[in-house]
């Protein structure tokens, strides 16, 4: 894929399609308790994500004419990336069922920052001061929003968000390691297809599979979880096909901050002064790691 300069004519649409890839994405976040409290469950809506997000990949296959067919290292590096991406996408789905939203998604933010320390494990290198740094930074932040109203909060459900944070992480490793000859949508089309036969197998083994009832308003909601997370994954595509994947990365730090806000505006939860000082550090933490670290394989 060339290389977008700063000067493409593109870039303001680009930059355009990834706020509005943020946006689409806060939504499916803020959207999915709505859903799971109409009578659905994690593992429905993630087989109807993982379903739409495959039909996404296979429409912008078509349109590009990109071939489908990889060689048998690929396939499986694939797969297992796809596994980590699945049990990423399950778990911060579980947490949102038992935390704040606008909390999962600050402690799945934390993921550049595990990517890096993985990255150092396996490159066998001391992280550098300013990662460390931004780790401690983020820590601190988790800390003081971790540290306030702590009787709402649910250990299970903090689990699953900083293992949807580490499964996350191990994927986008994964990805940049053993996949980089292989298209992105050509890879994420196998991971999206990875994903919902196992979450289709869970559902269909734990006989967990529940849609909200088949009312107008239930079933328009369910479609807008649905469709903003696929869309969103277009948008990825369209964004780093215009502006590059260094700066729909950064941009796509916008996501926590919106969740955050849209949180607050149509969840009602409540952030106190201490908290929303923690979010601002984490976030912050992020875009450090990403602005001061080595250079992203890319």
């Amino acid at each position: 894929m060339s290389r977008i300069s700063t000067d493409s004519p593109h870039t303001n649409l680009g930059l355009i399609v990834v706020v509005a890839t943020a946006t689409s994405i806060s939504f499916s976040n803020i959207l999915s308790p709505v859903v799971f409290g109409l009578g659905s469950n994690p593992e429905t809506l993630l087989v109807c994500r993982f379903a739409s997000f495959l039909l996404v990949c296979s429409f912008w296959l078509k349109v590009q004419n990109i071939p489908l067919a990889v060689g048998r290292r690929e396939r499986m590096h694939c797969f297992g990336a796809g596994f980590a991406y699945a049990v990423g996408s399950a778990s911060l789905l579980a947490a949102f069922a038992m935390i704040p939203v606008s909390l999962a998604v600050l402690i799945l933010y934390t993921f550049p920052l595990i990517t890096r320390l993985i990255e150092s494990a396996l490159d066998r290198r001391r992280p550098t001061l300013q990662e460390l740094a931004s780790l401690v930074a983020a820590l601190v932040g988790l800390a003081i929003c971790l540290g306030v109203g702590t009787d709402r909060l649910n250990g299970t459900g903090l689990a699953f968000a900083f293992l949807a944070a580490v499964a996350i992480s191990c994927s986008f490793v994964w990805t940049s390691r053993k996949l980089q000859s292989v298209p992105s949508p050509v890879m994420t089309a196998y991971m999206a297809g990875t994903g919902s036969i196992m979450m289709l197998v869970l559902t269909l083994a734990t006989d967990a599979w529940a849609l909200p009832p088949l009312e107008p308003m239930a079933a328009a909601l369910m479609a807008a979880a649905v469709l903003s997370f696929a869309g969103a994954f277009l948008g990825m595509f369209l964004g780093v096909r215009l502006i590059g994947a260094s700066r729909t990365a950064m941009m796509m730090n916008l996501e926590p901050v919106l969740t955050l806000f849209l949180a607050v505006l149509l969840l009602n939860e409540e952030l106190s002064a201490h908290q929303f000082l923690g979010a601002a550090l984490v976030i912050a933490a992020v875009i450090a790691a990403q602005i001061w670290g080595p250079a992203k394989r890319l």
